[in-house]
């Protein structure tokens, strides 16, 4: 093999390019000018991402940094024009994809394509010469730094990852030649290799022991000593274990250390298995599951371990452990293929090649390998039977793949791995991997970076593992960039990680990608399949249901459940119940980039339309079973869905929301960064009765406020009004009282000016609701009366509940027999809605209109009533404020026991919703059992937190409670 400047063209007329070392394009012989810094800078992009779509934003990004000028995407144009006549055949070498432009090269056409190619060859090297052979042609064509010469943050970052790629390119290369006993040889390598890295531990150990095998164990330990005064100097640190283990050991003048390994040599014994990663954790219920499979099944026939899950999860790490383990029961060879379902440039391994390569594993000479399949098959099984034997096969795609390479054998042991569930497989026992869970993420954590650097940083160490989705071969890579720098802290690499433009560059380190490992997945399903995976990356949400895929993709219900049924089985979606989906982040992150880079930026743009029209339309008809003859304004859907679950019943309708909440909210937010305005305040009034029922006020108060900015964006008063409305509940609810009431004032003055009678009467209904929490009574009941007198225009909740609003202020007014009255007509229609909490409403009031009236015996009954639907309630809010009110009829009565339970629970239920008024009454109604059971320090305590919130919130009520803390003080 040779290095670029032996190499001849090898694609007839052309150019060639050098990106590792100073930056230049050849062409026959001589250098093509460039016409420029930036067509330099540009260029080199292309280059980088050779074969793959680059926007323009990203190039515009890469040339002038984050203050581009104006005209920087024409310039762009022009400088692609410019190129593409300086450069041979410029024209079918940077084409237009999309949004952005290609460069279509081959590998031999970059030197960087060249090491690529040599390193992957290396890989797949039988034996140690192999690999030396192509490390050092890939090591060759370095020429000094990468890409020197060109000033551009996006080729610095890149430059970065290549210079990882080099420096374990060439850790490879002397550990191999380490193994074959070139000690001697190696130390000047190694030290011209220390002092351009002299922070590498592992430079270091190498050069210790190449010291050390050729007799100058002195040096080795001055080698030990300069790194352990740098490190100290640098970066305040002591050397890593593995370094002072082998100081340690050349000390000792250890035997084992002289021993060189040889290239294993075909035996009689094949022991093919991989090596057994040190720092392996984790998974003991599937290492349980199959050691006591294996000890069962032994001697009762083949036995075969099946391991499917995502790409990364780690199942080729866990049954490579578990082959070293069960190893000794095996003594008659261990076998190990990849079949390559999921590589990058190869075809999946077909059974012949398989084939081959387990029987030359076997011991059969090449030259005697049969031709066909059959044959093959019948010398694999002859070869086997009656042997205790192991086979390891990788990277299944199926069933089919695998069958003839069973061995014939009643007690061997077939492992396999693959990304899908494996069927065909008789007396499989089969187990699917999910990402570990994060005490055990963090285990590999300290298992790499060590038990010190994660105890410096024990939370970052966690928000790490969080970060990589839990995902082993993303925990790895992150720990591998750590390792490798030093100065990094976790956290700062967790914080790189939050930046979901760069996410998955970050999980990158040599030849080693997530982005890679994931999109392999993706690379193997049809054209179709690919378009929706992509069209999830839309989905603000990493959960999705088939509903919401079918209208995102524009198919049938049936289509999108085959296709996400197919995605599941490549592990590139989770299942979480029947119909319903999940992508981990990471799958998500690669959905994004994808559609991003691949979809036209119109289609997105429908796309999401769509889905938000699905979406918008199915909370609209989940909120109607909510609330009885709702009253709303009807959106205008561009594409409305052709199929909605069934939500026939109110239960159904809850539980759609419970699941689909997280999805809407994520649905706002994305509307809101795209500006669709009309989705936004939509979308908010579809989710407010549900997320009332669940006391979700924190998100109420969130998709409120942005449904008022997007009306107000959009300039639809209208729409203006009802966010208005809307947000009087989450303030009054938190105690600001005052917020609401303004908020309540703008909603009328907007319900004037658009002529707008129903909410007219609904801010009426709430400016009279809050005078009532001010003891503005009087003050109120002119709001009540105008309100209750189109009531009927209202939904049937609100009307109830407008109904015992103004009850409450004739109450307080002591005009009894209105209130009872009022109470009467809002029990009435309480019935018709057929909803505990409505009638609960009605009842705790009109239990309380008793005991204001001084009729005990009736309030105790009405109380009774109420208390036997409380626990029907899924209304926390509610279930508080008929506690509270219950709890003082009942200390009213004199049944202090009951009464003091009450308000412990109202007072528990709010604090969970973070209820203030209802806190606070709770903690007053308690304050008065104490103080009548003479406990004054319990009764003050709870009157001095009642105090606070009455007073933050100006209310009447405090001076009550002044009173009764003066009293008990």
């Amino acid at each position: 093999m040779t290095g670029w400047n032996d190499r001849r063209w090898a694609w007839g007329a052309g150019v060639e390019f050098r990106l590792l070392g100073a930056f230049e394009a050849w062409s026959g012989g001589a250098r093509v000018p460039l016409g420029g810094a930036r067509a330099e800078c540009l260029l080199a992009v292309l280059l980088l991402e050779r074969n793959r779509a680059v926007m323009v934003e990203r190039l515009v990004e890469a040339a002038w940094g984050e203050q581009p000028p104006m005209t920087a995407a024409t310039q762009v144009r022009k400088i692609v024009a410019d190129l593409r006549r300086r450069l041979p055949g410029g024209a079918g070498l940077i084409v237009t994809d999309g949004a952005g432009y290609r460069a279509v090269v081959h590998d031999e056409q970059t030197d960087l394509g060249m090491f690529d190619r040599q390193v992957r060859l290396a890989r797949e090297a039988d034996d140690a010469a192999g690999v030396i052979e192509h490390l050092t042609a890939a090591l060759s064509l370095w020429r000094g730094p990468a890409l020197a010469g060109i000033d551009s943050p996006v080729v610095h970052a890149a430059v970065a990852v290549l210079n990882e790629r080099r420096i374990a390119a060439a850790d490879q290369l002397m550990e191999t030649r380490l193994s074959m006993g070139a000690a001697r040889e190696l130390v000047a390598d190694l030290r011209a290799l220390l002092d351009e890295y002299p922070l590498r531990e592992t430079t270091r150990c190498q050069l210790m022991l190449a010291l050390y095998r050729s007799g100058r164990q002195a040096e080795a330990l001055r080698v030990y000593d300069d790194g352990r005064r740098l490190l100290a100097e640098e970066l305040g640190i002591d050397p890593g274990p593995e370094l002072m283990q082998l100081h340690e050991r050349i000390l000792r003048n250890e035997p084992e250390l002289d021993v060189v390994p040889h290239a294993p040599q075909e035996t009689a014994v094949p022991q093919a298995l991989p090596y057994d990663m040190a720092d392996f954790v984790g998974r003991v219920e599937e290492q349980r599951r199959i050691s006591e499979f294996v000890g069962d099944q032994a001697g009762k026939g083949l036995m075969i371990v099946a391991v499917d899950g995502m790409a990364g999860v780690g199942k080729t790490s866990l049954l490579v452990h578990m082959a070293h383990r069960l190893a000794d029961g095996f003594p008659d060879g261990q076998f190990y293929v990849d079949l390559l379902g999921y590589a990058v440039d190869r075809k999946p391994m077909d059974p012949v090649e398989a084939l081959g390569t387990v029987l030359r594993q076997a011991g059969v000479p090449r030259d005697e390998l049969p031709d066909d399949l059959s044959a093959r098959a019948v010398l694999w099984r002859m070869r086997t039977a009656g042997r205790q034997i192991m086979v390891l096969l990788d990277n299944v795609v199926d069933s089919a793949q695998v069958r003839a390479l069973l061995p014939g054998s009643s007690d061997g042991l077939v492992m396999i791995t693959s990304r899908s569930r494996l069927t065909g497989l008789d007396g499989t026992l089969s187990l699917s991997l999910a990402p570990p869970p994060t005490d055990e993420g963090l285990e590999l954590v300290v298992g790499i970076l060590g038990a010190d650097r994660v105890d410096r940083e024990p939370e970052a160490a966690r928000e790490l593992v969080t970060a990589c989705d839990h995902l082993p071969l993303a925990i790895r890579i992150a720990c591998t960039r750590l390792h490798n720098r030093e100065r990094w802290t976790i956290r700062y690499l967790v914080d790189r990680l939050h930046d979901e433009e760069r996410k998955m560059s970050e999980l990158a380190v040599g030849d080693r990608s997530v982005a890679a490992a994931i999109g392999l997945s993706y690379d193997a399903l049809e054209p179709g399949h690919q378009r929706v995976f992509r069209l999830l990356g839309l989905v603000p949400a990493t959960e999705v249901d088939v509903h919401a895929v079918a209208a995102l993709a524009d198919m049938a219900l049936t289509r999108a459940e085959t296709v996400l049924e197919d995605l599941l089985d490549m592990r590139l979606v989770v299942q979480l119940a029947p119909g319903r989906y999940g992508l981990h982040d990471l799958v998500h992150s690669l959905a994004r980039a994808l559609v991003g880079r691949i979809e036209p930026a119109g289609l997105r743009t429908i796309a999401v339309h769509r889905l938000l029209d699905y979406q918008l339309c199915a909370a609209n008809a989940a909120a109607d079973r909510l609330v009885h003859r709702r009253v709303r304004p009807r959106p205008r859907y561009l594409y409305p869905p052709a199929q909605l679950p069934r939500l026939h019943t109110r239960s159904a309708a809850v539980t759609w929301f419970d699941a689909e909440c997280g999805g809407l909210l994520a649905a706002v937010r994305g509307a809101t960064d795209n500006e669709l305005h009309d989705h936004v305040c939509h979308l908010s009034e579809a989710l407010h009765p549900y997320l009332r029922l669940r006391g979700r006020m924190h998100d109420m108060l969130w998709v409120h406020e942005h449904s008022l900015e997007s009306a107000r964006a959009a300039g639809d008063r209208k729409l203006e009004g009802r966010a208005l409305h809307r947000l009087t509940a989450p303030h009054w609810h938190f105690g600001r009282l005052g917020q609401a009431f303004e908020c309540a004032e703008q909603a009328l003055a907007v319900a004037r000016e658009t002529g707008d009678v129903l909410q007219h009467r609904v801010a009426e209904a709430v400016i009279g609701k809050l005078l009532n929490e001010f003891g503005r009574f009087t003050e109120a009941l002119p709001y009540h009366r105008a309100a209750a007198r189109d009531s009927h225009q209202l939904d049937l909740s609100c009307e109830v509940a407008v109904l015992v609003n103004y009850a409450s202020a004739q109450a307080a007014v002591q005009d009894f027999s209105a209130a009872r009255l009022t109470l009467d007509s809002a029990l009435r229609l309480a019935k018709d809605t057929g909803s505990a909490s409505d009638e609960v409403l009605v009842l705790a009031r009109y239990a309380d209109v008793c005991r204001r009236e001084g009729n005990l015996d009736e309030a105790g009954e009405l109380g009774s009533s109420a208390t036997s639907l409380l626990r029907h309630l899924g209304n926390q809010a509610q279930a508080a404020w008929a506690s509270n009110l219950l709890g003082r009829v009942h200390y009213e009565r004199g049944e202090l026991d009951v009464a003091l339970e009450r308000h412990n629970r109202a007072r528990k239920l709010a604090e969970d919703i973070g209820f203030r008024v209802e806190i606070a009454r709770a903690l007053d109604g308690a304050a008065r059992v104490l103080a009548d059971r003479s406990d004054a320090g319990g009764a003050a305590a709870n009157w001095r937190i009642a105090l606070r919130h009455f007073e933050e919130m100006g209310v009447p009520e405090a001076a009550v409670v002044r009173q009764g803390l003066a009293a008990v003080s």
